[in-house]
This record gives structure tokens, sequence and C-alpha cells, in this order.
């Protein structure tokens, strides 16, 4: 098969920061280590009733001096403003001239349940500063800033809205930050779907029955080309999103596979240079074999051979609409650190996917090239091609890299 070309510019769309708060901690290394021994352990829900849900558990980014508690209005915006701080840090780069994307499920900043009281009691619902305006400000960034919707596909489709500003020469530098918390609006929607299981995520089992919510906030530095200070994370190659499904509330595997395909079409790769696959799987009964038959469709039998398809959500639960961010976060520490962890929790795996490597068997080569998913309410299915700075070159950049080395 030919070499495809990547369908836009951008080759040259780099990670250079990262900040990320998880039920694991603050920071990367804590939440490797939590995806690679044991998870994180829920906690009851405290600030609603909860005994209408059959569920009482959630995952919560642990305490830190300052950091409003769960349930307070400003608790959303404290974690965000966190995760952008460190990325921004962590890049070396100024806020000035920055642009901001925020990815959640909640776009008036984990407002709705206050805004919803204060209805109740008052019959009215005051306007609040939205949230990026907010994050912004707190940070210094004077570029342009939007937030993006998309339920749980909202991280992964930010990523794509940052990449397009910047390969439309619209900007610089993008901070594309997800971020969610568990509020009384979104655990009882989701209940309302039977989504929520009282056993917590369990992606690929055969007894798999739901999520576990979770709350998160991470955040990603990307710019044109490789600046001049610091270190590159990895490549922003590719990212893609459809609306192809049946019925708003599962995701298709049509949906889903032409997902994949485009984002790897638009950064230039073959499905046979792909390394490794962060799979959304968030243990849902159709969602996990809609995904995987996708990803067998797009992959082959590779999943069988040689290639990891995994899922951290069992270790740290469904981060909402911050998931794709945070999921592109622990993409980038497989790639830098060369080494891709098991799912936890296989001792019932699915008798369908028994044969398939979940990170039981590491891939032949360090990985360089990852696909990340996610899946959305409202049939929104979203993919992001990935690669470590050291990355084999795609497309136009393979051929100038040949070039170079025949000169």
């Amino acid at each position: 098969m030919a070499k495809p070309e990547p369908s836009e510019p951008g080759a040259g769309v780099t990670v250079t920061g990262v900040g990320v708060l998880t039920p694991a901690g603050r920071g990367v290394d804590p939440l490797w280590r939590t995806l690679s021994a044991g998870g994180a352990p829920p906690r009851p829900i405290e600030h609603f009733d909860t005994t209408q849900a059959g569920t009482h558990l959630a995952h919560f980014v642990p305490h830190e001096p300052g950091l409003p508690g769960p349930g307070h209005p400003g608790r959303m915006a404290a974690l965000a403003t966190a995760a952008v701080a460190d990325a921004l840090a962590d890049a070396g780069a100024p806020g000035a001239g920055t642009a901001l994307v925020i990815a959640t499920t909640d776009e008036t900043g984990a407002e709705v349940s206050a805004r919803w009281d204060g209805w109740r009691s008052s019959g009215t619902t005051p306007a609040g500063v939205p949230l990026e305006e907010r994050v912004a400000t707190a940070c210094g960034l004077t570029g342009q800033a939007v937030t993006v919707a998309t339920t749980s596909a909202a991280g992964c489709v930010a990523l794509g809205v940052a990449r397009r500003m910047i390969t439309s020469g619209r900007v610089r530098r993008v901070v594309v930050c997800g971020v969610d918390v568990i509020t009384e609006a979104g655990f009882y929607g989701l209940a309302a779907l039977r989504t929520l299981s009282p056993h917590g995520c369990r992606p690929f089992s055969a007894d798999r029955s739901g999520i576990r919510i979770s709350e998160a906030a991470a955040a990603l530095v990307i710019e044109t080309d490789a600046p001049q200070r610091g270190r590159i994370r990895g490549r922003l190659e590719g990212v893609a999103a459809n609306n192809l499904a049946a019925q708003p509330a599962r995701p298709e595997a049509e949906g889903v596979a032409a997902a994949v395909r485009s984002a790897l079409h638009q950064a230039g790769r073959l499905p046979a240079e792909v390394d490794y696959v962060n799979a959304h799987a968030a243990g849902t009964r159709h969602g996990d074999a809609a995904e995987l038959s996708a990803l067998h469709q797009v992959f082959g039998d590779r999943l069988i051979r040689d290639l990891p398809v995994v899922s951290s959500k069992v270790a740290i639960g469904h981060c909402q609409g911050a998931a794709g961010v945070v999921e592109a976060v622990v993409s980038l520490a497989t790639l830098e650190r060369g080494e891709v962890l098991p799912t936890l929790g296989l001792a019932s795996v699915d008798p369908r996917w028994r044969e398939y490597n979940l990170g039981q068997r590491p891939p032949g080569r360090p990985p360089e090239v990852a696909v990340s998913v996610s899946c959305g309410l409202g049939g929104v299915n979203a993919a992001v091609v990935l690669g470590a700075a050291r990355a084999r070159p795609s497309g136009s950049d393979a051929r100038r890299e040949a070039d170079a080395h025949a000169g």
C-alpha cells in the first residue's frame, strides 16, 4: 500500500508542555505509577444525594491546599487553572499570545447544579463569567479562548480545534485543557442513561457493566514547529471526528473506524506504522464491542499479533470531557518512556478478545506512533494520532529526510 500524504499541513505541530491532575495526583509520574499498579481508589460522593442512582462512588482529584472541595462552584476553574499553569511551566512558554481551548461536558464551568438550585429557590439563573475566560485571565493567556463541549469526546475534538488553529496560521501556540468535576446534573444524567456501574470501569471484561465517573484536569501546550527553548514532548500528527452513529447513546463500529482512518490519513500514516492504541474502552457492554470491532476493521490481525490496545479507565475512572486530553497525556508518556502498560483488572476477559494484545505483550519495538480514541454521547467519534519526539517521519517528511541524507 502506498504511503499516504498528510491531508493537510501540520507535520511540525508539536506538544511542548504537559500538566495533569487526576485521581492519581498531580503530575505525570503519579499517573504513570497508578496506571501500572492497582489504580486509584474511589471515594463516596458526599456533596449531593446519590440514593436514587444505585451507586455512590466516584474518583476525585486528591485535595491540595487552596483547592476548593467537591461541590464548590469554583473547583472546576481551579483544576483547569492548575493544569494550564503546569503545562505552560513545563513548556517554558509565556501566556502572552497563547490561545486556549477548553474541553468539557459542562461549558458553564460546573455551575449547572448550582444554577438549578438557584432557579428552584428564587426563579433566577444568574450568568457567570465563562470558564474559558476565567482560566485565561488566571493564567495570563491573551489569545483567543474557546470551549468545546462534545461530551466524552471533547478532549479529542479540542485537540483537533487547536491543531487546525495552528495549521491555518491563526496562532503559533495553543493550550488545550480538558476538565470536568463530579456534578449532580452530570451524575444523574449518566444514571438516567443506565451508564453508571457500582463496580466501576471494567474495560474488555466479560462482566463489564458501565462506568465509574471521575474528575480530572489535563493540559497540553501545542505549538507550531520546534521551539528554540526546552524539549518536545511529542507531535500532534492528526485528529479527526465525526457523528456517524445509529443512535446518540452508544458508538457504532463504522463511525469509530472512520474517525481512526481519517486521523491516520491526516497524519500521513499507514495502519502498519501504529505501535500503540489507547482505547476509549470505558467498560460498557456495547461500547467496548463496537470499538474493538472498529479497530479490527482498521488494523486487522495486528490486534492479535503485535499491536497493544490498552484502556486507562479501569485505573482512574471515566474523566468525562477531560478523558481525551488525559489519555493523550497517557499516550505521550507511553511514547516518551518507550513502555506500554497493560490494562489493569483483566481477570475475566471477554472470550471474543482473549487473543487480542490488551497490553500484556510489549510491541516488538519501543512505540513511536500512537492512536488514541474517544467516543461521546450524541454519536461523536474521535481519534488522535500522536508521534514521539523521535518518531519515524510521515508522508512528505519522510521524503525530505531521505533527500537530506542523500545530499
